[in-house]
């Protein structure tokens, strides 16, 4: 009802399911606003979207690669990843910037803190080789950051000189991007001091859209998406998706009914948003720490010491989640009323820590949550082969 009622008089497109792509061309700030008066940008040109069907919303998990001289061990998550069911991988990488006043990125970025551009493409390659639809977020991080400072706070003192810095970063990454034939490229992430500067952005994009073939998404926070006026630019409007999910239940015994209704509300609030801008919602980011508090400050993956893992408040998370998006995860949703969804990216598969009372992080391996998961990728699976028998077009 609510897809009709908001679908007369807007845009109502079809978007580019990740296959048809192959097959032709830290923690952020305050809890979540509980809606979002959108604000859709009208001077900018406006990059049509490319129209297809998708039947089967893909799902897929975020891999951090920084440094590191033993790749195999991310080549293995990889395989897992793939062997789990998932369709899809966003490997997300760092360059760095001294502090929040900084003017540089110097690029290529030191080796000590970040892969080469040889082990980017090995491991994208890998990615593809196994099936799965590639995603590149290239993110800037502070190396030696002052009091709370992150990469939402950049603020130098010559706007000029760290745009011109970022657009040569920017230009290192996309050289990658085009030769491990991704599918999805990401133009930046949660660089909120910079959302506001919308001609200098208009610029960034411009370039990654002439060198590049893939679909193309900004990332920003999913107490901030309604701010940025240069969605009209992009492919999709990619959201880190860490909300409070208890503000409709008694934090201290959630009602699993109620952290499901949370989230069917967020997902109303969301298709609005993607009607009224045309451009479809990429969740960059969805996944909860192992904490007490994971429920209320997801994006909190910060254990103090001694702080024992709470696999449970992530298994509440994680199941509330894909009950809200039930239908669009398992494949139960006319392609019609799902094109203003582009995907979903768990965060984040965490290649050193494989659960335990000691594991607080994000990572799901041997932890209750991953049970949830793998169900639903058996579920999706199973789906997969009747909308398969009946099409033949679906993987």
């Amino acid at each position: 009802m609510l897809r009709r009622m908001i679908g007369i008089g807007l845009l109502v497109y079809g978007l580019s399911l990740w296959g048809a792509l192959a097959a032709g061309d830290g923690p952020a700030a305050a809890p979540a606003a509980q809606a979002v008066t959108p604000r859709p940008p009208q001077s900018l040109p406006v990059v049509a979207p490319t129209p297809a069907s998708p039947a089967m919303l893909p799902l897929g998990f975020a891999l951090n690669l920084h440094h590191t001289d033993d790749l195999p061990r991310y080549l293995r998550a990889v395989d897992r990843i793939a062997g789990l069911g998932f369709d899809s991988l966003l490997v997300v990488t760092p360059a760095f910037q001294e502090h929040g006043a900084s003017e540089q990125i110097p690029i290529p970025p030191d080796p000590e803190h970040a892969p080469s551009r040889e082990q980017l493409l090995e491991l994208l390659g890998h990615a593809k080789g196994k099936g799965l639809r590639t995603a590149l977020m290239p993110i800037v991080l502070l190396s030696s950051p002052r009091g709370n400072e992150w990469r939402g706070k950049i603020n130098p003192e010559h706007w000029d000189v760290w745009w011109d810095s970022y657009e040569r970063m920017q230009q290192y990454f996309q050289s990658i991007a085009a030769e491990a034939g991704v599918d999805l490229y990401a133009v930046g992430s949660e660089l909120i001091s910079t959302e506001a500067q919308t001609d200098r952005w208009q610029k960034v994009i411009g370039t990654a859209r002439a060198r590049l073939r893939c679909q193309l998404f900004y990332s920003t926070n999913w107490d901030h998406y309604d701010r940025p006026a240069f969605w009209g630019l992009l492919d999709a409007v990619g959201i880190n998706g860490y909300w409070n999910i208890a503000t409709l239940t008694d934090t201290q015994d959630p009602d699993p009914f109620l952290l499901a209704e949370r989230w069917r509300q967020i997902r109303q609030d969301l298709e609005f948003f993607a009607r009224d801008q045309g451009r479809p919602i990429l969740l960059t980011e969805i996944g909860y720490p192992s904490l007490p508090w994971a429920l209320e400050k997801p994006w909190n993956y910060v254990a103090p010491s001694g702080q024992e893992a709470d696999g449970k408040a992530q298994l509440m998370g994680y199941e509330a989640f894909i009950a809200g998006w039930s239908d669009m995860l398992r494949g139960q949703v006319p392609p019609r009323e799902m094109d203003w969804m582009r995907g979903v990216f768990f965060y984040e598969w965490d290649v050193f820590h494989a659960g335990g009372p000691g594991d607080t992080g994000m990572g799901v391996e041997g932890k209750p949550a991953l049970t949830a998961i793998e169900r639903l990728l058996t579920e999706r699976a199973g789906r997969r082969t009747v909308l398969s028998n009946d099409s033949g077009s679906v993987r």
